[in-house]
Formats: structure tokens, sequence, C-alpha cells
């Protein structure tokens, strides 16, 4: 048995890989800076009867703070390894892996991840497809970028996650409108501080596929293609998707192949990554790279079609382990669940969704009372339904079919 440590994670899924480790036999300890996130999601509370030892009230972006933490719990606990699945969380997570010793990505890498316009200079520097790009410090400097790109544009935070202020502009008011909102963005919850720096791409037309990958010894293999459906402009929030993506063999090799030049290209070496990929009109190119397992409830989507758990192979890897991709069994779809109207969330109908052909599960991490609105980024996602079939076309038509039967329901502010 091992002792690992899980230094935050997704909030939507956040004790799914904890259950995984605890399953396999192996000491867990979560460390976080509230559990509230956690808490909101469908069963959240059944999660804390998992045995699992609680550090709450930690700054686990501060890595001083957390190396003086789990400094402390390793010497009463010996730690054999830590994980994180946060994006804002790995820079402070790795540097505490490095003076530990322990197997993880390099601070370094982990940081310049965390920099869209750092990664955008150095896939341009290694040759990797990926579109025009400018950064922008003020308003200013982002119209003007725009301009130089040319119309439409897509505007987003440099060091943002979540799909937060992120939008496709058509002109200079729309531009300036989602700059200041970068620039006014200086946290993002659970201690992560934004730099307010802007980073304005070219638009590049074409469906959004992301190609999920575990890297070892610099060596990357892919576990598959998940296909995107996204809200319209906009906000183009992720609404859904499918894996194994339904795509040509020469599309899924060249998508393969442009994922792993751009993961040599910023120096990924040991973890597991998900990588954003538009299929342009000259081949795919990269839109971002995350240094962490694909968020929210994909895994479990993903899981439903892999003959091994992927929570299993993230475990593995964080306690030195050189795990690789399973074989795929069918196909798995899932679907975000969303307001249809601005209000107060008065109830989520989804018994009969439960209940449809084809559906595996079905997940809530909206409570009446709250604040709702139609997705405009990932948080306002109010839950998600997974449906597994032989094809794609037929998991994602189980997927629409069930989605239809969910009854959300709205009243006035």
């Amino acid at each position: 048995m091992a002792h690992l440590v899980l230094v935050e994670t997704t909030p939507t899924a956040g004790f799914k890989v904890v259950s995984e480790a605890v399953a396999l036999g192996h000491e867990v300890t979560f460390v976080a800076h509230s559990l509230d996130p956690y808490l909101a999601a469908e069963g959240g509370e059944e999660a804390l009867k998992i045995p699992t030892r609680l550090l709450t009230g930690v700054p686990t972006t501060d890595p001083d703070a957390l190396l003086d933490v789990i400094g402390t719990l390793h010497r009463k606990h010996p730690v054999h390894g830590v994980l994180a699945l946060s994006e804002g969380h790995l820079p402070a997570t790795a540097q505490v892996a490095e003076a530990f010793g322990l197997p993880f990505e390099s601070a370094a890498v982990m940081r310049r991840l965390r920099d869209k316009h750092a990664v955008r200079e150095l896939l341009g520097a290694a040759g990797v497809p990926q579109p025009a790009f400018r950064r922008a410090l003020t308003v200013a400097e982002a119209v003007a970028a725009a301009g130089e790109l040319g119309y439409p544009v897509v505007v987003k935070p440099s060091d943002g996650f979540g799909s937060l202020h992120v939008g496709v502009a058509n002109d200079a008011a729309e531009v300036a409108a989602l700059a200041e909102a970068i620039a006014g963005t200086r946290s993002y919850g659970r201690g992560v501080a934004g730099s307010g720096v802007a980073l304005l791409e070219a638009y590049v037309p074409g469906p959004v596929v992301s190609c999920e990958m575990v890297t070892v010894d610099g060596v990357s293999t892919p576990y598959g293609c998940v296909d995107r459906m996204l809200a319209p402009a906009p906000h183009p929030v992720e609404l859904g998707g499918c894996f194994p993506a339904e795509l040509a063999d020469d599309v899924r090799e060249a998508v393969v192949r442009v994922c792993a030049d751009a993961l040599a290209a910023v120096g990924v070496r040991r973890a597991h990554t998900h990588t954003e990929v538009v299929l342009g009109p000259d081949g795919p190119q990269i839109i971002e790279i995350n240094g962490r397992l694909i968020g929210g409830y994909v895994p479990t989507m993903i899981n439903y079609v892999l003959e091994r758990n992927i929570y299993h192979d993230v475990v593995e890897l964080a306690l030195g382990g050189s795990p690789s991709p399973a074989p795929v069994r069918g196909v798995g779809c899932i679907r975000a669940i969303t307001a249809p109207a601005s209000g107060v969330l008065a109830g989520i109908g989804a018994d009969a969704a439960r209940q449809a052909p084809g559906t595996a599960e079905v997940m809530l991490h909206a409570r009446p009372g709250q604040e709702v609105r139609p997705a405009r980024n990932n948080f306002d996602r109010l839950g998600f339904l997974i449906t597994t079939a032989a094809t794609a076309a037929e998991a994602r038509k189980a997927a629409e079919e069930a989605h239809d039967l969910v009854q959300v329901t709205v009243g006035a502010s």
C-alpha cells in the first residue's frame, strides 16, 4: 500500500480518483483550499465517507505553504506520490514533488503550461501548426492585435481555464468587452490568481477535438480522441462529446502526430495531457495544451468504454509506474445539462433521463436556489449525462434523447 496525496481536483468529479485509489488499496490524503466546491456536486456528502484523510484550509497554489503542510504530513505518514487534476494547482504540486523527489512532471513545464502565450511561442519555434496569435496587456493592445489578425478572433485569458472569459469576437467592441473582463479577473477561485493578460488568436473554422495522452519518459501514447459539441458563438462552451471520436484514420493519425510534436515542443516528459485541436482547412492546429487528465466528468465517460479504469493509470503514474492506454470497446458520449434561461434554479428532473435507453449515468452538480444562466463558461453547466453504444452516432443519438427528457425549471431572480 502506498500513500498518495491529492492536491485539489475537478469539483464536479472530485472524489472519483480518491475512491479509485482507495479501492486499489492505497492510503489517500486529500488537500484542498475548501471542500465547498466538491460538496456542491451530487453525492458530495457521501464521498466524505470514503476512508480518506482530509486537510482543508490549505493555500494549495502557494508552493511554500503546500510544502510545509505536506512536509509535516510526510514526517508522520511517508508520502509516496502526489497528484493534482486542477489546472491552477499543478505548478505548486509539481514544486512539492520536486522537493521530495517524487514522480511528477517538472515544475518548470507545469508553470510553462499555465502561460498560453509562452506555449504558443514554443510551438511556433518548433513549427507545430497553430493559429496566428498576439498577446495583449491592455484593452487597447487587444483591439489593435485583433485588427492585425483580422476578424473574427478568439479572445481568451493567457492563464485561464474552464472557458472563463473566452469568446469569439467579430468587431472591436466585442474584443474590448472580453479584454476588459480578462483584465478585471485577478482570481479564479480556490487561490488561483489571474494575470489579466489576454491572448488573441486567429479564428480557425472547423470541428474541435481533443487528444488524450499519457507521456512516460518523453514518449507520448494516445488513449484516443474526444470530439466536441460546442455552444454557438460568442461563447464556445463545451456541451458534450464522444470517445473515441469518429475520425478517418488519416485524420486521427495527423491529430496524434501534431499533439505529440506539441508535447515535445513544450518539454512534457511525464504526465497525462489533454490537448485541444481544431481540424482546420489546412489540417489540425493546436488550440491549447493542458498538463493533466481531461477534466470534469469526461474521464467517467471514458471509463465506460475502456478496458481499464483511466483513474488507475493516473494513480499508477503518480506512484512512479509506466501505464499504457487500454483497448476501447464501444463508444461513450457525454452531454452537459444547462439552464434554458437566467434566473434561480427551481429544480432539475432527471429520473426519466436515467431510465432512457443507453444511459449509463446522470450526475447533477447544481442545487435548487442558486443563480443560473445559459452556459457562458464551463462553470455554468448544471450536470452531465453519459450514454454508451456500439457507434458514435448511436451514443450521440441516445445522449440527445436522454437530454430532452431532463426538465430544468428556472424561476425569476
